[in-house]
């Protein structure tokens, strides 16, 4: 996993690197992951950064779980009033078995060396019937895409500390936490779009 001090380093300029780095699918990509009606629910921004989905998405309840104290500090901008944020560790959630309908995770998958583990604690804090959505950059077996993952994203942006999988490798890690795979498509040519379900 990455340090956190990283992080504490681009807070002031993290939105704007990532909205260049997502090349374009800034808006459309939070767009899909939040297309349906939340407004009853418990939700969770897994990573939540400076709020990208935590600021954008209607629920009843909000919850942001970040390791980035100046992160957080631009995350709580707009003082919601339904959102809760939360300094914590993705490998060890803090919070209680079935205690959110959504869980969401956007350009954060990479940072993890063992985000199956990850998904494990998703399985195990939604309710069942609960979904996880995840949108990051993916390995692509395509080599012109393969090269820009590993050399663009790793290298100047991740500073070779960056962990990627396939979409076969993805699906094996949905499936070894429990979750049934609902989409699982790769968005142009670098990014991956994951939603899954935790069975009832």
């Amino acid at each position: 996993m990455v340090a956190p001090s990283f992080f504490e380093k681009v807070a002031p300029v993290y939105e704007f690197l990532t909205r260049m780095f997502m090349l374009g699918t800034f808006e459309s990509a939070r767009d899909r992951m939040l297309n349906e009606d939340t407004s009853a629910f418990s939700v969770l921004d897994l990573c939540t950064g400076t709020g990208y989905i935590a600021n954008k998405i209607e629920a009843k309840r909000i919850v942001g779980l970040d390791q980035s104290v100046q992160m957080m500090a631009l995350n709580d901008r707009t003082k919601r009033t339904n959102k809760t944020l939360v300094r914590g560790n993705a490998y060890h959630l803090p919070f209680e078995d079935g205690e959110f309908e959504r869980i969401y995770c956007s350009s954060a998958s990479h940072e993890f060396k063992l985000f199956g583990k990850v998904l494990a604690e998703c399985f195990r804090t939604l309710k069942p019937g609960g979904k996880v959505a995840v949108y990051d950059i993916y390995q692509p077996k395509n080599k012109f895409y393969s090269l820009i993952v590993n050399t663009i994203y790793r290298y100047p942006v991740e500073h070779n500390i960056m962990w990627v999988h396939t979409l076969e490798e993805w699906r094996k890690l949905l499936t070894e936490a429990g979750f049934e795979v609902e989409e699982l498509e790769a968005v142009r040519g670098v990014f991956v779009f994951v939603r899954a379900r935790k069975p009832v």
